[in-house]
């Protein structure tokens, strides 16, 4: 009795966790919302290596300092960043930095688990910008697990290698088909042939 009632609950929590899952990568698909997995212990102890941050959408004059905010590297455009913002400027100070935009958000940002700042003031023309509104620990690293392609790679043929082995095992276990379900079994005090082998 407890075992199938633990084993009902596990179902349920299993489905419970499906569901939340596929209704986060809805989400954010459709641009509702942003997971990004934590590539670096920069933002430690709050945000480690391999958590999933959970960010949401923010207008420019909503980020304060203190958020935490997602931002592409100005150094290198193919990564992503999440730090603490240190400083908004005020629009006439913003106005007068070489290179920026009318319009632009200016920032500096910091990584809580960094010595020193980040060697840039970051301006960001989005009318959005992702800012971290939960962190979720340890969920981050399936992602990080597909960031190499050897990684990818293990993956798609593990799971390839499952569906098979999955396959031949249903094969394996289905009744051969001689014996019907209408078939009568021997006749009551009748010993059964013994099949032996032949060399």
């Amino acid at each position: 009795m407890i075992r199938r009632l633990l084993r009902a609950l596990a179902g349920v929590l299993v489905t419970l966790l499906a569901v939340a899952g596929v209704a986060a990568f809805a989400l954010s698909a459709l641009g509702v919302v942003r997971l990004v997995p934590v590539l670096s212990n920069s933002m430690a102890p709050g945000m480690p290596v391999g958590s999933l941050a959970v960010t949401l959408p923010a207008a420019q004059a909503e980020i304060r300092a203190g958020d935490v905010i997602v931002f592409t590297d100005p150094t290198a455009s193919s990564r992503r960043v999440i730090h603490r913002v240190t400083l908004v400027y005020s629009e006439a100070d913003a106005a007068q930095l070489r290179g920026r935009e009318p319009g632009q958000l200016a920032v500096t940002t910091k990584g809580d688990n960094n010595a020193s700042a980040d060697p840039w003031i970051l301006t960001i023309g989005d009318d959005r910008v992702w800012r971290e509104e939960a962190v979720v620990p340890l969920l981050g690293w399936p992602a990080l697990a597909l960031t190499t392609p050897e990684a990818r790679f293990a993956l798609f043929a593990g799971g390839g290698a499952l569906v098979v082995a999955a396959v031949l095992l249903v094969i394996w276990r289905r009744p051969a088909g001689g014996a019907g379900a209408g078939e009568s079994g021997p006749a009551e005090g009748a010993t059964p042939a013994r099949a032996e082998a032949v060399s």
